[in-house]
Formats: C-alpha cells, sequence, structure tokens
C-alpha cells in the first residue's frame, strides 16, 4: 500500500511539473493580461509544497515511528520532483505577480519596491540553485557539495516567512516560521543521537 501511494505521488508530480512548464511559457503570450490574482494563487500553493518538501527531512531526523514514519518514507521519494514544483509555483507567482510587470515598464524605482517583496525576491533567488540541481547528475557531479547547495532551503525558508508576513499573510507566514525552527530541532536532536552513538556504539 505505501509503495503503491508513493508510485502515485511519484508519477503525478511528474505532470503536474510539465503543466506548470507549459504554463510557465504559455503565459509570456498573455503578457499583456491582468495575471496577478492566478499568480497570488501560485504563491500561496508554492507555500504549502513548501511545509510538505520540508516535512520528510524534519520526520527522519526526529526518527519518526509509526504513521509518520510511512509519511516520510512516502514524501522521500517524491521529495526532489516536488520541491521542483515548489520552485515553478513561485516562479510563475513572481512572474505573474512582478516579472511581467518588469518587462512590461522596466525596473522601478528600487527603493519603491516594498521589503516584503525583496524578501520574496531573495528567497527565489536562494532557490534557483537547488531546482538547477536537483537532477542524478548533479547528485553525482557535485558529490559532497551537492548537499551543502541543498542546504540553502535552510536559509531561503526565513525569507520566505519574513515575505509572507511582511505581506499581511499571518497564517502562512507563522507555520512557515514553525516549519523552519522546526528544521533547527530537528537537526539539534539528530546531532544529539550521533553523538551518543559515537560516544556508546553498542547502544545502535
Amino acid at each position: 500500500m505505501r509503495q503503491t501511494v508513493s508510485q502515485i505521488l511519484y508519477d503525478t508530480s511528474f505532470f503536474l511539473l510539465l503543466a506548470l512548464w507549459i504554463i510557465f511559457f504559455g503565459s509570456f503570450l498573455l503578457i499583456d493580461k491582468n495575471l496577478i490574482e492566478l499568480g497570488q494563487e501560485f504563491g500561496e500553493w508554492s507555500i504549502r509544497l513548501l511545509w510538505i518538501v520540508a516535512l520528510p527531512g524534519i520526520l527522519k531526523r526526529f526518527g519518526a515511528k509509526g504513521l509518520f514514519q510511512t509519511i516520510q518514507i512516502i514524501l522521500m521519494r517524491s521529495r526532489r520532483r516536488l520541491g521542483d514544483i515548489m520552485f515553478m509555483l513561485a516562479l510563475n507567482h513572481f512572474m505573474m505577480v512582478q516579472g511581467f510587470f518588469y518587462l512590461r515598464y522596466g525596473l522601478p524605482n528600487l527603493t519603491s519596491i516594498p521589503v516584503f517583496q525583496y524578501m520574496g525576491i531573495i528567497g527565489l533567488t536562494l532557490l534557483l540553485p537547488l531546482f538547477l540541481t536537483s537532477n542524478n547528475y548533479s547528485v553525482r557531479s557535485l558529490k559532497q557539495y551537492w548537499q551543502k547547495i541543498h542546504n540553502l532551503i535552510y536559509l531561503a525558508i526565513w525569507f520566505i516567512a519574513a515575505h509572507t508576513l511582511l505581506n499581511g499573510q499571518i497564517l502562512e507566514g507563522s507555520i512557515t516560521v514553525a516549519i523552519a525552527i522546526l528544521q533547527i530541532a530537528s537537526w539539534i536532536v539528530y546531532k544529539r543521537r550521533q553523538k551518543k552513538i559515537k560516544v556508546n556504539p553498542t547502544s545502535i
């Protein structure tokens, strides 16, 4: 059952990612249309998917058992692909809310850009290297540097949290902050567990 659900999620995520690429390129044909409402919807779904992408790592580091371990295993297989979908949602969000405006009218005075938009742009920029290296070739070629690059998610999530909070999305921002804190807490628990294993190998 667990393997079936995992396979369905993995296959479905491929078609979702393909659809988002089509929407991204297709939206350039509608550059003169008002796409802000759709872009905002993409942004909200991107935030929600960010929580899901962060979840399996948190559960694994906490040593989750039972139902939580099942959730972790199901999500882990599709984690990279879900991360790609999350990035494409965020990219479509940026383009439809701001990017196409810049293409039509040029860059505004940088001092006139609200702080929450800067936070979002920084968060999206930090996610870009993760998106570009989210493939098996990068894993093989970058080796130990691959994980270091993907650790940028732990920084990006704080900028994304600031983006949502400063934009008045208190619920979404609060949940994102909670996820970021859980990431830190799970790493502390994981490191302490590893330290105990090194000190007392017979406790494994």
